[in-house]
């Protein structure tokens, strides 16, 4: 809608009709059939390519499907194994669903399956315990008349299916290139105005398209598909991965073969061109290496004496700063002597400077043998339960004195609770080491924040000890990472112009993370800010 109203199909020299789909009527055979060019359909696209239709995938663009089964909380059923025996609708196309089940372990061949009626009252009046539903949808429906529910997603066992995806066929394609190519582009960047402007397109659809919702049913919508397009992924980003993934859960319910070959199912806005030539002077290139590889073997040989000397450089510096930690640690007794003794003022800051620097001296010999341990291989994590709730409450509260400071804000959440409401999120690791990660993070994000911005800390817990889900931390601020120090973001003593640390502590965080069998990575943009992203498994 908002590509129609804002004019962005007739910019492309495009006159584009909207059909909204009826209830009971297939989208993607409409389009398949030659009744419409383009779709928005779902996952059961893969399925259709599987069985020889010619249908293509242009874009996702919700990264998280909203399929999802809904019941009442006071149905007596609090877990998903206890709908075994009950009376569940799941309504067609909804292969997700019936893999989470399975992978769960819930018998399917236990559930009463009744036709699905597509309508709310099923729950309210008790002809149905649990249903499927788009979590953008049908629970508001629920919220409104104050009935609590409950949720169950197949992202909770690791089904991750795309949610709406713009398809057309070969057809398409092969005949109408730039046509295809247009239609992509508008309807991506329509949907961009959309996300940024949720109340006008409220309006707009409500009045001029459809009043089969009310208004707060439609920024209902609008608020929980925000939560299916997260901000780190463009909006009409696809991974072949993902469609692999789909893939090898449909295989799972015996819904296609394994090793579906994708090829020609993901469009490609920009086609590679023929690099048949390029092939053949590789070819002709590699006979030269042959050449080459004798000169290779003797700087190997050079490289293995250069790792001797490293090697040996590195242990020296060990030795050298674990020797400066006493001494360190007698100036700052001194200096804390000297300050809490001095009536002085001018005295006093040269003492508080002096404890100032040998503290900060300290904390680098610290970091730097620590890192010396963890590459090495001899540090030896303390596996205990470790609370990442607290443990994140614990460094923004540390933080907030130097965020006010730079007037930053910091938030955060466990999921969509804030922290302080958030349940215990316990992950068995080192909690020293892990609060020192944390730290290092939190710390840079602040550095790099613009007076005025807010940092987001947001964690994301599995929900039960069946799940076999990582945990993740999500760091987010305005500020973008420099291009200069983007390749080496992670590197030994990386920081930005306007850092005043050590340059280890993206370094140190990462490899914390990887002691722990998990791992750090980022983006980074000019407008969206960066966001780095700690993947720890469960153990």
């Amino acid at each position: 809608y908002a590509a129609l109203e804002k004019g962005y199909y007739r910019d492309a020299g495009l006159d584009v009709e909207i059909l909204e789909a009826k209830e009971g009527q297939e989208t993607i055979h409409e389009v398949v059939e030659g009744r419409a060019e383009f779709g928005v359909g779902t996952t059961d696209l893969l399925l259709l390519r599987q069985k020889g239709e010619p249908v293509v995938v242009l874009a996702v663009i919700l990264q998280h499907s909203p399929l999802a089964l809904l019941l009442r909380k006071d149905s007596g059923i609090q877990t998903l194994h206890g709908l075994a025996g009950r009376r569940v609708m799941i309504e067609p196309h909804s292969a997700e669903l019936f893999a989470y089940l399975n992978r769960e372990g819930v018998p399917l061949h236990t559930l009463e399956l009744p036709s699905h009626t597509f309508d709310i009252r099923a729950l309210r009046e008790g002809s149905a315990d649990a249903m499927s539903v788009y979590i953008t949808d049908e629970p508001f429906a629920l919220r409104k008349v104050n009935i609590p529910y409950l949720l169950f997603s197949p992202r909770a066992a690791g089904i991750d299916f795309y949610g709406d995806n713009l398809f057309t066929t070969e057809e398409q394609i092969e005949n109408h290139p730039e046509r295809v190519r247009k239609f992509r582009e508008a309807s991506l960047r329509g949907w961009r105005y959309a996300m940024d402007h949720k109340e006008e397109m409220i309006r707009l659809i409500y009045d001029r398209y459809s009043t089969r919702h009310s208004l707060d049913h439609l920024k209902f919508e609008a608020e929980q598909m925000e939560l299916l397009m997260p901000e780190i992924v463009e909006i009409g980003h696809m991974f072949p991965g993902r469609w692999e993934h789909i893939a090898s859960v449909y295989s799972e319910l015996n819904m296609m073969p394994r090793d579906f070959d994708l090829d020609g199912f993901m469009y490609d806005p920009d086609p590679a061109a023929d690099l048949t030539w390029l092939y053949l002077s590789l070819g002709i290139l590699a006979l030269l290496a042959m050449a080459v590889s004798a000169v290779a073997i003797k700087i190997h040989g050079l490289n293995l004496n250069l790792r001797r000397s490293e090697n040996l450089r590195m242990e020296a510096e060990r030795i050298i700063q674990h020797d400066l930690k006493s001494p360190l640690s007698v100036i700052l007794g001194y200096s804390d002597m000297l300050i809490a003794e001095s009536d002085n003022s001018s005295n006093l800051d040269i003492y508080r400077q002096i404890h100032r620097s040998a503290s900060q001296m300290l904390e680098m010999v610290s970091r730097s043998l620590d890192i010396f341990e963890m590459e090495s291989g001899d540090h030896i994590l303390a596996r205990n339960p470790v609370d990442l709730t607290l443990l994140l409450q614990e460094v923004i509260a540390g933080f907030s004195r130097m965020a006010r400071s730079r007037d930053v804000q910091i938030a955060g959440s466990v999921g969509t609770t804030l922290l302080e409401n958030a349940a215990p999120c316990i992950l068995s690791g080192d909690g020293l080491y892990l609060k020192t990660m944390l730290e290092n993070l939190v710390k840079n994000a602040i550095e790099a924040a613009p007076a005025g911005s807010t940092v987001s800390a947001q964690l994301e817990c599995p929900e039960n000890a069946r799940q076999k889900q990582e945990f993740r931390i999500v760091l987010h601020n305005e500020g973008a990472i420099p291009e200069s120090i983007r390749s080496s973001f992670f590197d030994r003593y990386s920081k930005g112009s306007n850092s005043r640390g050590t340059g280890l502590g993206t370094y140190s965080a990462r490899l914390i993370a990887r002691a722990h069998g998990g791992d750090i990575r980022f983006s980074t943009d000019e407008k969206l800010g960066t966001e780095l992203i700690v993947v720890l498994p469960r153990a």
